[in-house]
């Protein structure tokens, strides 16, 4: 299996438009990541979390339809040509994550590869258990505020963290989460008053309550096609109504074993 088996189209968006532009092609395309290019060049990759750190900084009080969605680029991807192997996508996508670029000259993009094709290209066997991570699970309160869960977000490099009451997983936060609730609260809240009343913003009023989990013994491939399928970015791992687990796209490219 090589590369242009597995690319897909990317969504495109032009480095001038706006970011407001930006979060209404993700919504309705159902993707938390666009490639911005200009006269055809790519200029970098524009994700839920570059939205989500752009529009939380304290800097940033004016409205997300003035601010170019070149203020929030990275450059986080690397070009692989159309025949390279799968088993080599995995390892370049393991040691510098991103989103990898098809294409013959490093200009004209064939089809892109993000964590999404790649776990639904591999065949998965075993259980959750085997392949969800139970470390360090960084989780937060419902009570916290939205300016930590960002915080968290960041620090840790993750796009959704399980939400804890009592001790209980009552619901997630994402990346989409915080960004679209920075988006309207900018979009609604004068610049004067911004910083008083970003501390009113909870975790609780903009999560996802009610997840999808799974339990430790739950096949991974049910997992991965609940992922591909179902655009579902993370499953929590719950076992006796206790969090012993998360399982994310990442975690499970992380399995995936590396061919040298």
């Amino acid at each position: 299996m090589q590369a242009k088996d597995i690319m897909v189209s990317p969504q495109r968006i032009d480095k001038s438009a706006k970011i407001s532009n930006a979060l209404g092609i993700m919504e309705k395309k159902n993707t938390r990541r666009l490639l911005v290019t200009h006269n055809n060049e790519v200029v970098g990759i524009l994700t839920m979390r570059n939205l989500a750190k752009e529009l939380g900084t304290k800097k940033r009080t004016k409205p997300p339809s003035s601010l170019p969605v070149v203020t929030a680029i990275s450059e986080n991807f690397t070009f692989i040509k159309p025949d390279t192997k799968f088993s080599v996508a995995v390892k370049i996508i393991k040691e510098k994550g991103g989103v990898l670029l098809v294409s013959e000259n490093e200009k004209d993009v064939l089809g892109w590869i993000t964590p999404n094709e790649i776990i639904g290209a591999y065949d998965f066997r075993g259980l959750a258990k085997d392949v969800m991570f139970q470390k360090t699970i960084i989780a937060i309160n419902s009570n916290e505020r939205l300016v930590h869960a960002r915080y968290l977000m960041l620090e840790h490099n993750v796009g959704r963290i399980p939400v804890m009451e009592e001790g209980k997983l009552v619901g997630v936060i994402s990346e989409k989460d915080v960004a679209v609730a920075f988006q309207e609260f900018k979009d609604s809240v004068p610049d004067n008053h911004q910083e008083a009343r970003i501390k009113n913003l909870l975790v609780a009023d903009v999560m996802t309550r009610n997840p999808i989990t799974a339990g430790p013994n739950t096949p991974a491939e049910d997992i991965v096609s609940l992922m591909v399928h179902k655009n579902v970015g993370i499953v929590p791992i719950v076992d006796n109504e206790k969090l012993v687990g998360i399982i994310t796209r990442r975690s499970l490219i992380t399995s995936i074993p590396t061919l040298e």
